[in-house]
């Protein structure tokens, strides 16, 4: 990635053992776990030909991972590129690049969190919270002033709890986010096409602190990032590991430090469950993805094992219940809610 390299190395069986294709398949998701984990545009191998050929193939257009294949250049702007090195010593050392988020919340300041179900929005003055608010929307809607507008309001509603004039704001959003703050790939904008998301869609966070809020700082990260940075706040010390669960699943670490690993952490689409049976998801070809397990709809899946009362287009084998949407997926969590 643009600023970093991740580096791992798996035991695995050469062609002819009966254990080849097991070592084929572990290779291809441990490589998917580190991709949503930290991000990549390029892909070095090096092991066993017969094992660096399939993998290669997986990783090619149009192969087992064609969506992280299509899916990374939009994150990264630049070319997927899968090589083999020539020698372990060919391959690139690990690196990483911590960031840092400042801590301080002095001043009238809002905060906002886009999730795949609801803009929650918050208003803080002096580190005190004024008030919040939760507001739902349709992610699905293909047409990106849709989302401005919805934002901006809720936004601008909290904002209006606050004493004074906003002096910063602080966001959080599903997606790779970069360092400064552009959604070069959030899914919680699924449905707008690709040109008008690169012209519209990408630069929206810093659009609205300039021309809705006067041009005050802004500073955006991905929501797993969030839970860490607020969980390490709260006991007070690093080398924590934060996870949401929330419509999906996102997940961070933080440093003894304090700062950030400055990955992608879209650990939604990670690897959850190997079972071919396990559940899909209308994101991604793959079966068993950890937001199946760890969010609403996991809970959506054992509502009905629970007791809980649903009517039929709630049931988990519904089509309403296996779209994009999230909005049904939240008003059985508040059924679930209600019977606890």
């Amino acid at each position: 990635r643009p600023d970093g390299c991740g580096r791992d190395r798996l035991p695995v069986f050469t062609a002819g053992h009966e254990g080849f294709d097991a070592s084929v398949f572990l290779a291809g998701e441990a490589i998917r776990y580190m991709l949503w984990q930290r991000g990549g545009y390029k892909l070095t191998l090096f092991g066993p030909k017969e094992v660096c050929e399939a993998i290669t193939a997986a990783y090619s257009p149009g192969g087992k991972y064609d969506f992280e294949v299509k899916t990374m250049p939009k994150i990264y702007s630049t070319k997927w590129v899968v090589t083999t090195a020539s020698s372990l010593a060919a391959l690139p050392p690990n690196k990483e690049a911590p960031i840092h988020c400042g801590k301080v919340a002095s001043g009238c300041r809002i905060a906002f969190d886009l999730g795949k179900s609801d803009v929650k929005t918050v208003a803080v003055k002096d580190g005190e919270v004024l008030d919040s608010a939760e507001t739902e929307w349709d992610v699905t809607n293909a047409d990106p002033q849709y989302h401005y507008d919805l934002i901006v309001k809720a936004m601008k509603d909290t904002a209006a709890k606050l004493p004074g004039p906003v002096e910063a704001i602080g966001g959080s959003a599903t997606g790779a986010v970069s360092a400064n703050s552009e959604a070069t790939w959030c899914d919680c904008f699924p449905n707008v096409p690709p040109d008008v998301y690169q012209k519209k869609v990408v630069p929206i966070f810093n659009n609205i602190a300039k021309a809705e809020f006067g041009g005050v700082p802004i500073k955006v990260i991905n929501d797993g990032e969030v839970t860490a940075v607020a969980g390490a706040h709260m006991v007070g010390e690093g080398c924590l590991f934060g996870i949401s669960l929330g419509s999906s699943e996102g997940s961070g670490y933080v440093y003894e430090d304090g700062s950030l690993t400055g990955w992608i952490n879209e650990n939604a689409y990670n690897p959850f469950d190997l079972n071919p049976d396990a559940p899909g998801n209308p994101w991604s070809p793959h079966r068993g993805d950890a937001a199946m397990y760890l969010g609403q709809r996991a809970a959506t899946r054992l509502a009905k094992k629970g007791g809980v009362d649903l009517p039929p287009e709630m049931m988990p084998d519904h089509p309403n219940m296996n779209a994009a949407i999230h909005v049904p997926h939240a008003q059985v969590l508040k059924k679930i809610q209600a019977a606890m």
